[in-house]
């Protein structure tokens, strides 16, 4: 089943609990804190997988979840990592968390992009020991992973794209010069999902596509070819076919028919995405056993200022090794220049939100229509997530942080009046 499309929810794992624990051995009277940190939680990590070409994956099942961080145990030993999940795609796939794109996949080899992260394990009470806290009678609990509802959409990576009307020959021609073997019949719409194709040039390879036969309107949402169009957006170059054996009138070869064909295709891309007009684009004219061969030789060499490959069957394979032979030097250039046009990769900041810092103090205090008060701040949020405000020492510690980060003094003038306050999703009202 050839699937492009899928929405999914994934939960990247809950980092595991620290400990409270004390160290208790023989003839050692005050051993002191010894409870260790909980794990990571598993993140939830795309790789891609050149072995598939569609997300049928996701077709039945739509929610992943990776594994929760092991807790922390007594002297001082460290909970074990989640195990991260790992969710394979095909090449191209985009990734969008609403309208944002997050990752796009294209012409990557080998590569993980994690798409949540897992929770940070929370720490042991021996974490906190210091020459003012020597008893530290409490511990984080381990944090939430990220959860994200994605849209998957997959965007076939080929080097040329082969479009047309329905029927022109498009799938006999993948068949023809590549191993591919798509359904082919004499009835409009046979090919009712892509094709990828890997053609053989010596020792060179390279990958064609066809999408279903596009007729007027398409980019309106007519037919079936609209629907496909995107798979060709990233195809190096086109290959225009047209019929040519529509355009036999009287055992001669009418050009109008052929260029008006040609220029109904034509205002159907530029409709539909000017990524898609301003691509390189070549023609060929199938079908040419169809016609006299007194005929061949009057057949154009270019339409509209493209270059045209005429004298073409692919159902008897006429011309057809010449057709791949040519379009090999094309592809190769065009390859190159799309390594050149691509943007060079920057370099991405690793953020870490857990440790103590002056991003503690980056918050914002806001009133709401209901008299709620709302605290937002990533890390003084990721701090409440992980307090444990059943435990007087958890409570303690977080009354501090808040005192010396002067959120307890921003909120003072609050304290007179009802009101609630809440730090991200949780309610803090009793705790400051």
């Amino acid at each position: 089943m050839f699937v492009d499309e899928a929405n999914i929810d994934v939960t990247a794992g809950k980092g595991g609990g620290g400990c409270i624990s004390w160290r208790r051995e023989k003839f050692i009277p005050r051993g002191g804190p010894d409870g260790g940190d909980g794990g990571r939680g598993g993140n939830v990590v795309l790789i891609v997988d050149e072995n598939t070409d569609t997300l049928s994956t996701f077709h039945s099942r739509k929610v992943f979840k990776a594994k929760t961080g092991e807790n922390g145990a007594k002297r001082n030993r460290h909970g074990k990592d989640g195990a991260d999940l790992f969710l394979k795609v095909p090449p191209g796939t985009q990734v969008k968390d609403g309208s944002i794109v997050i990752a796009d996949l294209t012409n990557v080899e080998n590569k993980e992009f994690i798409i949540a992260s897992g929770g940070r394990g929370g720490f042991g009470n021996a974490h906190f020991k210091s020459s003012v806290r020597q008893r530290p009678d409490f511990a984080e609990l381990g944090e939430p992973g990220e959860q994200k509802k994605l849209s998957l959409e997959l965007k076939l990576v080929a080097d040329i794209g082969i479009i047309g009307f329905p029927s022109v020959g498009k799938s006999s021609l993948i068949a023809a010069i590549s191993s591919a073997k798509p359904k082919i019949a004499e009835y409009e719409f046979t090919t009712l999902v892509p094709n990828l194709g890997v053609v053989k040039v010596d020792d060179r390879n390279f990958v064609v596509c066809d999408v279903p036969g596009i007729i007027e309107g398409a980019s309106a949402g007519k037919g079936l070819g609209h629907k496909f169009l995107k798979h060709i957006e990233r195809c190096g170059i086109l290959i225009h076919i047209l019929d040519i054996s529509k355009a036999l009138e009287d055992g001669k070869v009418d050009l109008d028919v052929l260029t008006n064909d040609y220029k109904i295709i034509r205002e159907e891309l530029i409709k539909y995405s000017p990524t898609l007009a301003d691509k390189k684009e070549f023609i060929v004219l199938n079908k040419c056993d169809l016609i006299p061969e007194s005929e061949w030789d009057s057949l154009p060499k270019k339409i509209d200022g493209k270059p045209v490959f005429a004298n073409i069957s692919a159902a008897t394979k006429t011309a057809t090794d010449s057709l791949v032979v040519s379009m090999l030097p094309e592809v190769l250039k065009a390859r190159e220049e799309i390594k050149n046009q691509a943007p060079e990769e920057e370099e991405i900041t690793v953020l870490r939100p857990h440790e103590e810092s002056n991003e503690m103090s980056s918050y914002t205090v806001e009133e709401s229509s209901d008299g709620t008060i709302n605290v937002t701040g990533k890390r003084l949020e990721q701090l409440v997530v992980m307090t444990d405000f059943n435990n007087e020492g958890s409570v303690r510690r977080f009354r501090d942080i808040t005192e010396r980060i002067g959120l307890r003094r921003a909120l003072e003038k609050y304290r007179s009046e009802e009101h609630s306050i809440k730090i991200g999703e949780i309610e803090v009202t009793d705790h400051l």
